[in-house]
């Protein structure tokens, strides 16, 4: 083995074994790595200078003292870094101490050998290992104390003030700034002024400038990536806090470091006391003899004890009813397994449930516990509250059915898998409904889907067809449902068959067309709504009054006709009819395009379908134009009061807040044939009947309160004529603040008998034509007639039972009976309005001349 291949293998050997001791020092602890420094520092004194070679001629350099030196700083340092100063300044004065023991040992060693040689009378071998020179070893130890002062002070003063150094130039300068030093004192100290100074200087900075750089770049890849450390140990050092000269005053900062930290553990220990002591759950510590070290105020409240009273005591002494108990043996448990377990438990000595945490530890066992029995109780009242839910959901006639975002099926109760024919849940869980639905609907049900998982509710109607294959109308109303932190997690439908409900919808709108033709030629103007007051019709009478075409009349184009002055008002109380469900009653004006104003009396009322189920409304508009005309040019009259009053057609009155009459003009006095001395101070509730008296001064009560009109409908015998009213109540408030109430009385018999030909009767059909004037005959294809009003009986003196299933023509002469089936042919297949003009014989022979129009109705 040669020289270089020698000096390899002693760098490796001594800085893997100063590495692998340090690396491994939390298991071993740092004795160790202190004992090998011990050795090398020794060897680096006596032995380093056993080999040696010489560069550029005269210059020896000793390989072994500079490995062994270089490798003493390099871990000095090293401990420093990674240990801090206690543990650096305990390595410093170990290696003094050793080396100082060591050579006095080897000194007695040596004197030893004296001794036995004079005994023996031998010479001394003055190569003796033995042998110290004490001036080396002097100078060496002194310029080594100052060595590691100086590398730890050096060192911290860089990383401490000159903080934008990298890190590896800090741990060059500290490891070359020394071993230079020792350099210049080591060749000062025994060679100054010797021929030996020069070279010896020149060879150690060589050599040692080498060393500086290698152990520095070891040094530096170790700390920064081998040892643990991701960050830069500059940041690790600056976290500590040193001072620059803490390896010499270490003794006194660690006093104060440790009086600290006595001071913050108490401070630390109270602070947990308290903190324990004002959590609102229980919290115990036991030793490893079952005994109480520590007990809050919370536990002492739930166990019945003061928590005094409990620490040092056995835990099974003081709850010797626990002892078999889930407590007992969980507790147990913890201790073996050295695992935190976690259960819920009845106690029943206290009859109270406890949430409870044990944790185990090698010094005993810490339990935190809770009180849940309220939680617990409330727990059982949900599932009961949950099985009183599926109670009702499974007996509920009503589909209801949970969806997820995708459509598919979540649940459903027995009767939404009764509507869909299915026999059980798992048949459809998980499958998307909308393969149940016909395409017509489904773009409808994923829109009404997509708005539920955005937030909002929906309602539709749609047809389905069963698994079995019957097809069924459902009408669903969706919903989101969500968790308890408001996410939407389904949708949810409640869902009604609704199939008998479109049958008879698709009867009324067969009715409604046949009630439409009929009605398009009445005198007075007819029109329809749907529940939201969408108009979908209006006969000619109502386009008459309007100036509106059909289609323009359709939606709320209706409104386009009202007079600019009242649409607002009239909009007001359509709406207001609707949201209160009661019939309507208005004044209003129509101006069409021609700059012509019709007045207007209508009244709305209700259309329901057999269930009762509103669908929309139908109102008869009735021109007033003449009455309001007149009504204006009174009105513009300057007359006082009593004349206006007295002159108006129709019976106003006034009353005050008592009800009692105030003032009551002729037409009043007229119409229930009083004078003003039997009214006047009278309610007029002395005349009507007990059974009606309060509902008479209740309407004028609520219309005084709340000051809502009030239009209400009678009737009464005058004459032996039933003639109808309307009276319309409103409030007056005066000046001063006195309320009074303001009626109008109006004679709406001939408005009313038109209303109950259309409205009052369940069947429009019937009321309208036998109420028209003239004979009204429909007949089918074959000529049969199949309905004819009143006057057409009466016309022919024939009873219904005659005409109904006939064709009419078995009363007219053969030779008229060809002319008779043409015509009525004709109308039919063409569509071709005809009116005919003939001579009939009826009444005993009494001759009349009647003008037939006939004209056909497609259904």
């Amino acid at each position: 083995m040669n020289l270089f291949t020698t000096i390899l293998v002693e760098f490796l050997l001594i800085v893997s074994s100063i590495l692998l001791l340090f690396k491994f020092r939390s298991r071993i602890g740092l004795a160790p790595l202190y004992i090998l420094l011990g050795a090398v520092q020794y060897l680096q004194a006596n032995l380093g200078s056993s080999f040696s070679f010489n560069v550029f001629g005269d210059y020896q350099i000793y390989p072994g003292s500079i490995i062994l030196f270089s490798g003493l700083l390099f871990a000095v340092l090293l401990i420093y870094i990674k240990e801090g100063v206690a543990s650096a300044r305990a390595l410093i004065i170990g290696i003094l101490v050793s080396n100082i023991i060591m050579t006095l040992m080897f000194e007695i060693t040596y004197l030893q050998q004296i001794a036995e040689n004079q005994i023996n009378n031998t010479s001394v071998n003055s190569d003796s290992v033995f042998n110290i020179n004490f001036k080396y070893f002097i100078s060496g130890t002194a310029i080594l104390l100052l060595d590691f002062l100086f590398l730890v002070i050096i060192y911290q003063y860089l990383i401490s003030r000159i903080k934008k150094l990298p890190y590896f130039v800090i741990l060059f300068i500290s490891l070359f700034s020394i071993l230079i030093f020792d350099s210049f004192a080591f060749n000062f100290a025994l060679f100054y002024g010797t021929p030996l100074f020069k070279t010896s200087l020149v060879a150690h900075l060589l050599g040692k400038s080498i060393a500086g750089i290698v152990f520095s770049s070891i040094l530096y890849l170790y700390v920064k990536y081998i040892d643990n450390e991701t960050t830069a140990a500059a940041t690790f050092i600056a976290d500590q806090n040193r001072d620059i000269f803490s390896i010499l005053k270490y003794r006194k900062r660690y006093k104060d470091l440790k009086l600290e930290k006595e001071q913050v553990e108490q401070k630390l220990t109270s602070q947990l006391e308290t903190t324990l002591n004002n959590i609102s759950d229980g919290f115990v510590s036991l030793d490893t003899n079952w005994c109480y070290t520590f007990v809050n105020i919370k536990a002492g409240e739930l166990l019945g004890k003061t928590p005094e009273s409990l620490i040092g005591k056995h835990i099974w002494t003081e709850f010797p009813e626990g002892v078999g108990l889930p407590f007992h043996d969980v507790y147990y448990k913890a201790v073996e397994t050295q695992q935190t377990q976690y259960f819920q438990e009845y106690y029943e000595p206290f009859d109270r449930w406890f949430e409870n945490k044990v944790y185990p530890s090698k010094d005993g066992l810490t339990i935190y516990f809770t009180d849940v029995t309220e939680k617990r109780k409330a727990d059982l009242a949900l599932k009961e509250s949950e099985n009183h839910l599926r109670t009702i959901l499974e007996t509920e006639p009503e589909c209801i059915k949970q969806l997820n975002s995708k459509g598919e099926l979540i649940y459903m109760n027995p009767a939404g898998l009764a509507m869909i024919e299915a026999d059980n849940l798992e048949m459809v869980k998980g499958q998307p409904m909308i393969d149940l639905i016909i395409p017509k609907h489904q773009r409808a049900f994923k829109k009404l889907a997509h708005e539920v998982f955005k937030g909002n509710s929906g309602q539709l109607a749609f047809e389905i067809k069963g698994l079995k294959g019957t097809n069924r109308w459902l009408e669903t109303h969706a919903v989101p449902l969500r968790d308890s932190e408001g996410n939407i997690i389904s949708l949810l439908g409640v869902t009604r068959d609704v199939s008998d409900r479109k049958k008879v919808e698709e009867q009324l709108v067969n009715s409604e067309q046949l009630f439409r033709r009929l009605s398009s030629k009445a005198p007075v103007a007819i029109f329809q709504t749907d529940q939201e007051g969408y108009c979908n019709y209006v006969n000619e009478q109502w386009m008459t009054y309007s100036g509106m075409s059909f289609e323009a009349a359709m939606g709320f184009g209706w409104a386009n006709a009202i007079h600019p002055d009242d649409k607002e008002r009239v909009m007001h109380e359509v709406e207001q009819s609707i949201l209160t469900g009661t019939e309507n009653v208005m004044e209003y004006r129509f101006l069409n395009s021609q700059k012509q104003t019709t007045w207007l009396s209508t009244k709305t009322v209700e259309l329901r379908d057999a269930q009762n189920n509103l669908y929309g409304y139908i109102g008869i508009a009735v021109d007033i134009t003449d009455r309001k005309n007149a009504e204006k040019l009174l009105k513009e009259s300057e007359k006082y009061l009593d004349s206006i009053i007295n002159n108006i057609g129709d019976p106003v009155f006034v009353k005050d807040d008592k009800s009692h009459f105030l003032l009551a003009n002729n037409a009043f006095l007229k119409l229930f044939n009083r004078t003003k001395e039997e009214i006047i101070g009278k309610t007029f509730a002395e005349d009507v009947p007990l059974d009606e008296r309060e509902r008479y001064l209740s309407i004028d009560k609520k219309v005084i309160d709340n000051g809502i009109e009030n239009v209400d409908e009678d009737s009464f015998n005058v004459k032996g004529e039933t003639r109808f009213t309307s009276t319309k109540k409103t409030r007056f408030i005066d000046d001063s603040g006195k309320k009074h109430l303001i009626g109008i009385i109006r004679d709406i018999t001939e408005q009313k008998n038109a209303e109950n030909l259309l409205i009052e009767s369940k069947n429009y059909l019937d009321s309208i034509i036998n109420n028209i004037g003239d004979p009204v005959f429909v007949k089918d294809e074959e000529s049969q007639v199949l309905l004819v009003n009143d006057s057409f009986c009466s016309f022919f003196n024939l009873s219904k039972a005659d005409i109904i299933g006939k064709t009419l023509a078995e009363n007219i002469p053969p030779e008229e009976m060809e002319i008779f089936f043409r015509i009525d042919k004709q109308v039919i297949s063409t569509g071709i309005e005809n009116v005919n003009e003939e001579t009939l014989t009826v009444n005993n022979n009494e001759t009349k001349i009647i003008s037939t129009k006939k004209t056909r109705f497609v259904d």
